[in-house]
Protein backbone atom coordinates (compact mmCIF):
# COMPACT_ATOMS: atom_id res chain seq x y z
CA UNK A 1 0.00 0.00 0.00
CA UNK A 2 1.35 3.33 -1.44
CA UNK A 3 1.69 6.28 1.94
CA UNK A 4 1.41 9.91 0.27
CA UNK A 5 3.23 12.72 1.71
CA UNK A 6 2.48 16.11 0.41
CA UNK A 7 6.04 18.46 1.15
CA UNK A 8 6.12 22.70 0.04
CA UNK A 9 8.88 24.28 -1.33
CA UNK A 10 11.92 23.80 0.24
CA UNK A 11 10.71 21.22 2.88
CA UNK A 12 11.29 18.10 1.16
CA UNK A 13 14.64 17.91 3.62
CA UNK A 14 12.27 17.65 7.05
CA UNK A 15 10.36 14.37 5.11
CA UNK A 16 13.31 13.15 4.30
CA UNK A 17 14.24 13.86 7.84
CA UNK A 18 10.84 12.04 8.58
CA UNK A 19 11.84 9.23 7.56
CA UNK A 20 14.94 9.17 8.88
CA UNK A 21 13.32 9.31 12.85
CA UNK A 22 10.98 6.32 11.56
CA UNK A 23 13.28 4.65 10.34
CA UNK A 24 11.71 3.86 6.84
CA UNK A 25 12.47 0.46 5.01
CA UNK A 26 11.25 0.60 1.25
CA UNK A 27 11.00 3.28 -1.71
CA UNK A 28 10.28 6.74 -2.04
CA UNK A 29 9.13 7.76 -5.60
CA UNK A 30 9.54 12.02 -5.68
CA UNK A 31 7.32 13.93 -7.99
CA UNK A 32 7.76 17.93 -7.78
CA UNK A 33 5.75 20.48 -9.01
CA UNK A 34 8.12 22.16 -12.07
CA UNK A 35 7.76 23.79 -15.19
CA UNK A 36 11.56 22.17 -16.16
CA UNK A 37 10.64 19.01 -18.53
CA UNK A 38 13.62 17.33 -16.72
CA UNK A 39 11.98 16.80 -13.58
CA UNK A 40 8.69 15.64 -14.85
CA UNK A 41 10.01 12.26 -14.51
CA UNK A 42 9.62 11.52 -10.93
CA UNK A 43 13.13 10.31 -8.86
CA UNK A 44 13.43 7.70 -6.17
CA UNK A 45 15.34 7.02 -3.19
CA UNK A 46 15.93 4.16 -1.43
CA UNK A 47 15.98 3.73 2.03
CA UNK A 48 17.13 0.71 4.47
CA UNK A 49 16.47 1.68 8.59
CA UNK A 50 15.91 5.66 7.77
CA UNK A 51 18.95 5.89 6.09
CA UNK A 52 19.38 6.68 1.99
CA UNK A 53 20.94 4.09 0.32
CA UNK A 54 20.61 4.73 -3.92
CA UNK A 55 18.78 7.76 -5.87
CA UNK A 56 18.19 7.79 -9.60
CA UNK A 57 15.21 8.03 -11.97
CA UNK A 58 14.26 4.04 -11.62
CA UNK A 59 15.49 1.02 -8.70
CA UNK A 60 19.18 -0.26 -9.43
CA UNK A 61 19.91 -3.93 -10.51
CA UNK A 62 23.16 -5.61 -10.02
CA UNK A 63 23.67 -5.88 -13.74
CA UNK A 64 23.08 -2.05 -14.48
CA UNK A 65 24.54 -0.70 -11.18
CA UNK A 66 27.60 -3.27 -12.17
CA UNK A 67 28.16 -1.63 -15.88
CA UNK A 68 27.29 2.08 -14.35
CA UNK A 69 30.23 1.88 -12.13
CA UNK A 70 32.33 0.19 -14.69
CA UNK A 71 32.28 3.19 -16.62
CA UNK A 72 32.61 5.60 -13.69
CA UNK A 73 35.69 3.91 -12.74
CA UNK A 74 36.55 3.30 -16.40
CA UNK A 75 37.66 -0.75 -15.80
CA UNK A 76 37.96 -2.69 -18.81
CA UNK A 77 37.75 -6.07 -16.91
CA UNK A 78 34.02 -4.69 -15.63
CA UNK A 79 32.24 -7.11 -18.94
CA UNK A 80 34.42 -10.32 -17.30
CA UNK A 81 33.77 -9.69 -13.70
CA UNK A 82 30.00 -9.33 -14.43
CA UNK A 83 30.26 -12.71 -16.03
CA UNK A 84 32.38 -13.70 -13.12
CA UNK A 85 29.65 -12.87 -10.47
CA UNK A 86 26.83 -14.20 -12.72
CA UNK A 87 28.26 -17.60 -12.00
CA UNK A 88 29.81 -17.42 -8.34
CA UNK A 89 26.41 -15.83 -6.70
CA UNK A 90 23.73 -17.61 -6.30
CA UNK A 91 21.06 -14.67 -5.54
CA UNK A 92 21.44 -12.76 -8.45
CA UNK A 93 19.28 -10.43 -7.12
CA UNK A 94 21.59 -9.06 -4.58
CA UNK A 95 23.07 -6.33 -5.08
CA UNK A 96 25.32 -6.01 -1.81
CA UNK A 97 26.65 -9.63 -2.82
CA UNK A 98 27.65 -7.95 -6.57
CA UNK A 99 29.26 -5.27 -4.94
CA UNK A 100 31.52 -7.81 -1.93
CA UNK A 101 32.91 -9.54 -5.09
CA UNK A 102 34.15 -6.82 -6.52
CA UNK A 103 36.07 -5.34 -3.44
CA UNK A 104 37.56 -9.14 -2.79
CA UNK A 105 38.73 -8.35 -6.73
CA UNK A 106 39.96 -4.75 -5.82
CA UNK A 107 38.10 -3.15 -8.43
CA UNK A 108 37.57 -0.44 -6.48
CA UNK A 109 36.65 -0.26 -2.53
CA UNK A 110 33.50 0.38 -0.38
CA UNK A 111 34.42 4.27 0.17
CA UNK A 112 34.85 4.61 -4.08
CA UNK A 113 31.19 3.03 -4.14
CA UNK A 114 29.81 5.30 -1.58
CA UNK A 115 31.30 8.41 -2.71
CA UNK A 116 30.08 7.80 -6.22
CA UNK A 117 25.95 6.94 -4.85
CA UNK A 118 26.49 9.84 -2.45
CA UNK A 119 27.74 12.48 -5.46
CA UNK A 120 24.50 10.98 -7.03
CA UNK A 121 22.25 11.17 -4.24
CA UNK A 122 23.15 14.78 -3.74
CA UNK A 123 23.04 15.98 -7.72
CA UNK A 124 19.32 15.02 -6.99
CA UNK A 125 18.43 16.24 -4.21
CA UNK A 126 19.99 19.63 -5.27
CA UNK A 127 17.39 19.67 -8.18
CA UNK A 128 14.28 18.35 -5.88
CA UNK A 129 14.66 20.62 -2.75
CA UNK A 130 13.27 23.92 -4.38
CA UNK A 131 10.12 22.50 -5.08
CA UNK A 132 7.10 21.27 -3.37
CA UNK A 133 5.70 17.89 -4.43
CA UNK A 134 4.48 14.83 -3.29
CA UNK A 135 6.70 11.50 -1.69
CA UNK A 136 4.97 8.20 -2.53
CA UNK A 137 6.36 6.14 -0.13
CA UNK A 138 6.35 2.05 -0.29
CA UNK A 139 7.84 0.24 2.73
CA UNK A 140 6.61 -3.38 0.47
CA UNK A 141 9.55 -2.98 -2.00
CA UNK A 142 13.54 -3.61 -0.67
CA UNK A 143 16.37 -3.06 -2.35
CA UNK A 144 19.32 -4.91 -1.04
CA UNK A 145 22.13 -1.81 -1.41
CA UNK A 146 24.28 -0.94 1.96
CA UNK A 147 27.58 -0.19 2.10
CA UNK A 148 30.88 -0.88 3.93
CA UNK A 149 31.66 -3.89 6.14
CA UNK A 150 28.37 -2.65 8.79
CA UNK A 151 26.09 -2.07 6.02
CA UNK A 152 25.14 1.18 6.47
CA UNK A 153 23.25 4.23 3.86
CA UNK A 154 23.50 8.13 4.25
CA UNK A 155 21.82 10.01 7.26
CA UNK A 156 20.16 13.21 5.82
CA UNK A 157 22.88 15.18 8.05
CA UNK A 158 25.72 13.85 6.25
CA UNK A 159 24.20 14.67 2.28
CA UNK A 160 22.87 18.33 4.17
CA UNK A 161 26.44 19.16 4.29
CA UNK A 162 27.45 18.53 0.84
CA UNK A 163 24.35 20.39 -0.25
CA UNK A 164 25.08 23.33 1.99
CA UNK A 165 28.86 23.36 0.44
CA UNK A 166 27.61 23.19 -3.18
CA UNK A 167 25.08 25.98 -2.58
CA UNK A 168 27.69 28.18 -1.34
CA UNK A 169 29.87 27.44 -4.84
CA UNK A 170 26.48 28.72 -6.60
CA UNK A 171 26.70 31.84 -4.39
CA UNK A 172 30.23 32.37 -5.14
CA UNK A 173 29.58 31.74 -9.27
CA UNK A 174 26.54 35.07 -8.78
CA UNK A 175 26.32 37.76 -10.71
CA UNK A 176 27.26 35.53 -13.85
CA UNK A 177 25.43 32.38 -13.05
CA UNK A 178 22.74 33.19 -9.97
CA UNK A 179 21.36 29.82 -10.27
CA UNK A 180 21.44 26.14 -12.04
CA UNK A 181 17.98 27.17 -13.56
CA UNK A 182 19.03 29.78 -15.82
CA UNK A 183 19.20 29.46 -19.59
CA UNK A 184 22.43 29.88 -21.79
CA UNK A 185 21.71 31.30 -25.40
CA UNK A 186 24.08 31.42 -27.84
CA UNK A 187 25.42 34.99 -29.02
CA UNK A 188 24.84 35.60 -32.86
CA UNK A 189 28.00 35.65 -34.85
CA UNK A 190 30.59 33.89 -33.06
CA UNK A 191 29.91 30.67 -34.03
CA UNK A 192 32.91 30.80 -36.53
CA UNK A 193 35.37 32.12 -34.15
CA UNK A 194 35.12 29.34 -31.75
CA UNK A 195 38.35 27.16 -32.81
CA UNK A 196 37.97 24.44 -30.47
CA UNK A 197 35.37 21.27 -32.53
CA UNK A 198 34.27 20.27 -29.50
CA UNK A 199 32.65 23.64 -28.10
CA UNK A 200 31.10 23.93 -31.24
CA UNK A 201 29.41 21.09 -31.57
CA UNK A 202 28.22 21.33 -27.80
CA UNK A 203 26.60 24.71 -28.68
CA UNK A 204 24.60 23.82 -31.30
CA UNK A 205 23.07 20.67 -29.95
CA UNK A 206 22.91 21.76 -26.40
CA UNK A 207 22.52 25.32 -26.39
CA UNK A 208 19.10 26.11 -28.09
CA UNK A 209 17.39 28.98 -25.64
CA UNK A 210 14.85 26.49 -24.31
CA UNK A 211 16.85 24.30 -21.66
CA UNK A 212 18.20 25.28 -18.70
CA UNK A 213 22.00 24.90 -17.42
CA UNK A 214 20.63 22.05 -15.08
CA UNK A 215 18.73 20.26 -18.08
CA UNK A 216 22.25 20.38 -19.98
CA UNK A 217 24.08 19.21 -17.56
CA UNK A 218 21.74 16.12 -16.61
CA UNK A 219 21.90 15.47 -20.49
CA UNK A 220 25.46 15.27 -20.76
CA UNK A 221 25.38 13.31 -17.74
CA UNK A 222 27.69 15.57 -15.67
CA UNK A 223 27.43 17.43 -12.84
CA UNK A 224 25.96 21.08 -12.60
CA UNK A 225 28.55 22.45 -11.39
CA UNK A 226 31.24 21.42 -13.35
CA UNK A 227 29.09 22.31 -16.61
CA UNK A 228 28.35 25.74 -14.72
CA UNK A 229 32.11 26.59 -14.84
CA UNK A 230 32.39 25.29 -18.47
CA UNK A 231 30.10 27.65 -19.53
CA UNK A 232 31.69 30.70 -17.53
CA UNK A 233 33.79 30.74 -19.44
CA UNK A 234 31.66 30.50 -21.85
CA UNK A 235 30.32 33.35 -20.98
CA UNK A 236 34.13 35.32 -20.18
CA UNK A 237 34.95 33.89 -24.23
CA UNK A 238 32.10 36.12 -25.72
CA UNK A 239 30.54 32.99 -26.74
CA UNK A 240 26.93 32.63 -24.72
CA UNK A 241 25.07 34.80 -22.55
CA UNK A 242 21.87 33.82 -19.66
CA UNK A 243 18.72 34.42 -18.83
CA UNK A 244 16.67 34.43 -16.05
CA UNK A 245 13.49 32.42 -17.67
CA UNK A 246 14.03 29.58 -15.52
CA UNK A 247 11.83 28.39 -12.92
CA UNK A 248 11.62 30.45 -9.30
CA UNK A 249 9.53 28.38 -7.32
CA UNK A 250 9.77 30.61 -4.34
CA UNK A 251 7.71 34.17 -5.90
CA UNK A 252 4.86 34.89 -3.40
CA UNK A 253 1.54 33.62 -4.12
CA UNK A 254 -1.78 34.26 -2.85
CA UNK A 255 -3.78 31.91 -1.20
CA UNK A 256 -4.91 30.18 -4.14
CA UNK A 257 -2.26 29.70 -5.22
CA UNK A 258 -1.64 31.88 -8.21
CA UNK A 259 0.87 34.37 -8.50
CA UNK A 260 0.78 37.93 -7.41
CA UNK A 261 1.72 40.33 -9.53
CA UNK A 262 1.66 43.64 -8.36
CA UNK A 263 3.33 46.06 -11.26
CA UNK A 264 2.35 49.36 -9.78
CA UNK A 265 4.22 48.45 -6.04
CA UNK A 266 7.73 48.58 -5.03
CA UNK A 267 9.38 45.01 -5.32
CA UNK A 268 10.55 44.00 -1.54
CA UNK A 269 12.58 40.76 -1.26
CA UNK A 270 11.99 38.85 1.75
CA UNK A 271 14.97 36.09 2.81
CA UNK A 272 13.85 33.84 5.54
CA UNK A 273 14.16 30.47 6.03
CA UNK A 274 11.20 30.60 8.89
CA UNK A 275 7.28 30.04 7.00
CA UNK A 276 5.99 31.55 10.12
CA UNK A 277 8.03 35.12 9.79
CA UNK A 278 7.58 35.28 5.85
CA UNK A 279 3.78 34.90 6.51
CA UNK A 280 4.18 37.38 9.19
CA UNK A 281 6.21 39.81 6.68
CA UNK A 282 3.23 39.33 3.75
CA UNK A 283 0.72 40.47 5.78
CA UNK A 284 2.52 43.14 7.10
CA UNK A 285 3.50 45.09 4.39
CA UNK A 286 1.64 43.18 1.47
CA UNK A 287 -0.62 45.61 1.10
CA UNK A 288 1.69 48.16 0.00
CA UNK A 289 4.57 46.55 -1.15
CA UNK A 290 4.96 43.57 -3.79
CA UNK A 291 6.54 41.29 -1.22
CA UNK A 292 8.82 38.19 -2.81
CA UNK A 293 9.98 35.46 -0.42
CA UNK A 294 12.88 32.95 -0.93
CA UNK A 295 14.24 30.77 2.11
CA UNK A 296 17.89 30.25 0.69
CA UNK A 297 20.58 32.24 -0.28
CA UNK A 298 21.39 30.73 -3.83
CA UNK A 299 16.82 31.15 -4.71
CA UNK A 300 17.44 34.74 -3.52
CA UNK A 301 20.25 35.75 -5.91
CA UNK A 302 18.51 33.76 -8.90
CA UNK A 303 15.50 36.61 -7.74
CA UNK A 304 17.79 39.60 -7.37
CA UNK A 305 19.06 39.39 -10.67
CA UNK A 306 16.04 38.24 -12.39
CA UNK A 307 13.30 41.02 -11.15
CA UNK A 308 13.92 44.59 -9.83
CA UNK A 309 13.68 44.62 -6.48
CA UNK A 310 13.67 47.64 -4.13
CA UNK A 311 14.97 46.69 -0.93
CA UNK A 312 15.90 43.41 0.65
CA UNK A 313 15.08 42.10 4.28
CA UNK A 314 16.99 39.77 5.43
CA UNK A 315 17.48 37.04 8.35
CA UNK A 316 20.91 36.78 9.98
CA UNK A 317 20.64 33.39 11.06
CA UNK A 318 19.74 31.37 8.29
CA UNK A 319 20.85 27.52 8.97
CA UNK A 320 22.44 27.25 5.58
CA UNK A 321 24.31 30.22 4.56
CA UNK A 322 23.72 33.06 6.91
CA UNK A 323 22.74 36.28 6.12
CA UNK A 324 25.96 37.93 6.93
CA UNK A 325 27.68 35.66 4.39
CA UNK A 326 24.83 36.50 1.92
CA UNK A 327 25.05 40.25 2.61
CA UNK A 328 29.06 40.33 1.64
CA UNK A 329 28.35 38.62 -1.35
CA UNK A 330 25.69 41.05 -2.95
CA UNK A 331 27.61 44.01 -1.61
CA UNK A 332 30.71 42.63 -3.59
CA UNK A 333 28.28 43.17 -6.78
CA UNK A 334 28.68 46.08 -8.06
CA UNK A 335 24.85 46.71 -9.35
CA UNK A 336 23.55 45.96 -5.86
CA UNK A 337 26.23 47.77 -4.13
CA UNK A 338 23.37 50.67 -3.15
CA UNK A 339 20.50 48.53 -2.47
CA UNK A 340 18.89 48.88 1.03
CA UNK A 341 19.34 45.73 3.17
CA UNK A 342 17.75 45.59 6.56
CA UNK A 343 18.79 42.67 8.78
CA UNK A 344 16.36 40.70 10.87
CA UNK A 345 17.34 38.80 13.45
CA UNK A 346 15.95 37.25 17.29
CA UNK A 347 19.36 38.21 18.32
CA UNK A 348 20.24 41.89 20.26
CA UNK A 349 23.06 43.39 21.29
CA UNK A 350 25.89 45.74 19.53
CA UNK A 351 28.09 42.86 18.75
CA UNK A 352 25.64 41.30 16.26
CA UNK A 353 24.58 44.67 15.01
CA UNK A 354 28.31 45.49 14.92
CA UNK A 355 28.70 42.02 12.43
CA UNK A 356 25.66 43.38 10.47
CA UNK A 357 27.32 46.59 10.00
CA UNK A 358 30.78 45.19 8.97
CA UNK A 359 28.83 42.80 6.19
CA UNK A 360 27.35 45.98 4.69
CA UNK A 361 23.51 45.77 5.95
CA UNK A 362 22.04 49.32 6.07
CA UNK A 363 20.13 48.74 9.20
CA UNK A 364 19.44 46.59 11.92
CA UNK A 365 16.02 45.16 13.16
CA UNK A 366 15.46 42.75 15.82
CA UNK A 367 12.73 40.34 15.88
CA UNK A 368 9.95 40.05 16.35
CA UNK A 369 9.75 42.79 13.86
CA UNK A 370 6.81 45.52 15.03
CA UNK A 371 4.62 46.18 11.67
CA UNK A 372 4.91 50.08 12.04
CA UNK A 373 8.38 50.07 12.98
CA UNK A 374 8.80 48.10 9.89
CA UNK A 375 6.39 50.00 7.74
CA UNK A 376 8.68 53.53 8.87
CA UNK A 377 11.84 51.82 8.17
CA UNK A 378 10.54 51.09 4.31
CA UNK A 379 9.14 54.21 3.79
CA UNK A 380 13.07 55.45 4.83
CA UNK A 381 14.64 53.50 2.75
CA UNK A 382 12.37 53.21 -0.79
CA UNK A 383 12.13 56.47 -2.39
CA UNK A 384 9.07 58.01 -3.11
CA UNK A 385 8.87 58.42 -6.49
CA UNK A 386 9.04 54.39 -6.55
CA UNK A 387 5.74 54.82 -4.85
CA UNK A 388 3.85 56.78 -7.38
Amino acid sequence: MLQLVQFQAEQLSSAIANLQHDFFCGVANIEVASDSADLQHPRLLTFMNGEITYGGLCLPDPNELSQKLGRHFKLQVMDAALQLASKKIEDQASIRKYLELYIRLELFTWQDVETFIRNQIVLILEQLLPYSGTLKLNASVSVDLSYGEDGHGFTWEQLKHDIVRRRRVWVSLAPAIPSMNVIPRRLEGVQQTITDVWVQQHLKQCVDGQRSLVEIANQMGRDPLEVAHTYLHFMQMGWVTFSQDGYAPTINSSANGAAVTSPDLPTILSVDDSPVVQTMIKRSIGDRYHVLLANNAVDALNLLNSKKIELLLLDVTMPDIDGLELCRTIRNISKFRNLPVIMLTAKDGMINKFKGQMAGSTQYLTKPVDRQKLLEVLDKYIPASVMV
